[in-house]
């Protein structure tokens, strides 16, 4: 949301990018995204909703390993900006760009296969389609996934005390990443909100073939 604080939205991103580090839960999609980038013949990978980094920082080396070693172009309507010039600088084969990107208009300049991870559910249905349909229509290979799924059992209700946990060893050391999780707990709360939210809202792998169906027809693979 464009009035949720820049600072609150950067520190939650930290979170994620470490959570997925400790869980490595795409991994395992590495030699599927592999198959799809041969067979789409891209040259790069375009990565929406970036946040902070997301799985990148592990999934890019197994991306190599599945035998594709493509540059990866991290991109968000509201990047966090630091975190992912850091992962950029220290990270070969990772781009960032600064720009907000529109993830139903991307931009002619970010063409190649793209990627949605932990993002799509941030859409309602229209967008979603519109998210989809832009692919189709500017021609470009899209790979969606979440790490999660729409049931009562995927509620991330223990994401507080993994936030207590994890914030030390998110890094850069911050001492206002301290305050604001320890002192004042707006971010285990703001965390914790977001998870039960997208376990409500993540869309079934289904619901997600429907809609590419609906919006690409005969064009649709």
């Amino acid at each position: 949301m464009p009035w949720w604080p820049r600072g609150w939205r950067g520190t939650a991103t930290d979170y994620l990018v470490t959570a997925l580090h400790f869980a490595r839960v795409y991994n395992g999609l590495a030699p599927r995204l592999a198959a799809a980038v041969k067979h789409c013949g891209s040259t790069r990978i375009v990565d929406l909703c970036s946040g902070g980094g997301g799985p990148w920082p592990d999934l890019l080396p197994a991306l190599r390993a599945a035998g594709v070693d493509r540059p990866v172009c991290l991109t968000d309507k509201y990047p966090n900006a630091a975190a992912l010039s850091r992962l950029a600088a220290t990270t070969p084969g990772l781009h960032f760009d600064p720009a907000s990107v529109d993830v139903t208009a991307v931009p002619a300049r970010l063409a190649g296969s793209h990627t949605l991870l932990t993002g799509f559910h941030n859409f309602r249905l229209a967008e979603a389609r519109a998210l989809l349909a832009a692919a189709v229509r500017d021609r470009q290979g899209i790979a969606v996934a979440e790490a999660s799924s729409r049931s009562w059992a995927a509620l991330q209700l223990l994401v507080p005390l993994a936030v207590l946990a994890m914030t030390p060893a998110i890094r850069p050391f911050r001492w206002s990443r301290l305050f604001w999780t320890y002192a004042v707990p707006v971010l285990p709360v703001a965390i914790l909100f977001d998870g039960v939210v997208w376990t409500l809202r993540v869309y079934t792998p289904a619901e997600m073939l429907a809609m590419g169906q609906e919006v690409g027809g005969d064009a649709y693979d």
